[in-house]
C-alpha cells in the first residue's frame, strides 16, 4: 500500500461571502450528463452559515451530512443547508472530529439521500474522478484523475490526491467515481500556497480558475464514515 506524506498545506477554505456569492451555476444543474448527477441532484448541499455560503455537504444517512470542519470555522451553530432545487433548512452542529477535517451536522429527516459509497477502499492511479462543489465564481463540477491513490495529509485524514481544477467552495463536497459512487470528500491543497489569500483579497479563485492540473486532497470517505459513526456514538452515549 502507498503512502505519501504530504506538506505545505492549503485549505479550500469558504473565505469571504463576497467569493462565495451565489454567481456560478448550481451544481445540480451543471452536473447534468455527468457521473455526479446524481449525488449533485439528491446527496449534496450547500452549506451557509449567516447568510453566506460556506462550502458544500454530502448525505449521511437519514439525519446527518458530513462536511469538512474548517468550512465551520470556529462557529458553533447559525448554519443552514441549501439544496438544488432552492429549498433550505436549518442544520446542526453534532460534532467535530479531533483527527480529521470532519464535522458533522444534523438536518430533519430525508433532506438528503445518503450517496451510494464506492466498494473499494483505494482508488487506481489514473482513475477517472468528479467533483461538485460550491463556488461563487467558476464551475460547480470539476473532472480530474486520482494521483496518488493513498495519501495521508496530519491532521486532516487520509484518502488520496487528485488533479483537477476544484475551487474555493468544494471543500465538504463530494468526489465520485465513473459510477456516480462517492470516493471521499474534498478537503485540502496540499500546495496551496497563497492560493487562499489571493482569493480572500481579489474574492476569486484566482489561482484555481487559471491552474486545471491542481493538486487536490480528497477524505477518504471510507474513514470520514468510520470517524462520524465515533462521533454519533459519542454524542448518544
Amino acid at each position: 500500500m502507498r503512502r505519501a506524506a504530504i506538506g505545505r498545506r492549503g485549505f479550500l477554505v469558504a473565505g469571504a461571502g463576497a467569493l462565495l456569492s451565489a454567481c456560478a451555476v448550481p451544481a445540480a444543474r451543471e452536473a447534468i450528463g455527468t457521473p455526479a448527477e446524481r449525488i449533485a441532484a439528491t446527496g449534496f448541499a450547500v452549506l451557509r452559515q449567516e447568510g453566506a455560503d460556506r462550502g458544500s455537504v454530502v448525505g449521511f444517512g437519514d439525519h446527518h451530512v458530513l462536511t469538512c470542519a474548517h468550512v465551520l470555522g470556529r462557529h458553533q451553530g447559525g448554519f443552514s443547508l441549501r439544496r438544488g432545487d432552492g429549498a433550505e433548512v436549518a442544520a446542526q452542529l453534532v460534532g467535530r472530529s479531533g483527527r480529521m477535517d470532519l464535522a458533522v451536522l444534523r438536518v430533519g429527516p430525508g433532506f438528503l439521500a445518503p450517496p451510494p459509497v464506492a466498494g473499494s477502499l483505494l482508488p487506481t492511479a489514473g482513475e477517472a474522478v468528479w467533483a461538485a462543489g460550491a463556488p461563487g465564481i467558476g464551475a460547480s463540477v470539476a473532472a480530474g484523475r486520482v494521483e496518488a491513490p493513498d495519501a495521508e495529509m496530519p491532521g486532516y485524514g487520509r484518502g488520496f490526491t487528485a488533479r483537477m481544477p476544484a475551487l474555493m467552495g468544494y471543500s465538504g463536497g463530494p468526489v465520485v467515481d465513473r459510477q456516480g459512487q462517492l470516493m471521499g470528500l474534498t478537503t485540502a491543497l496540499p500546495q496551496g500556497g497563497q492560493a487562499a489569500l489571493l482569493a480572500l483579497l481579489t474574492g476569486a479563485d484566482l489561482d484555481g480558475l487559471l491552474r486545471r492540473d491542481r493538486q487536490v486532497f480528497v477524505l477518504s470517505i471510507h474513514r470520514a464514515q468510520a470517524e462520524a459513526a465515533l462521533l454519533l456514538g459519542s454524542t448518544a452515549a
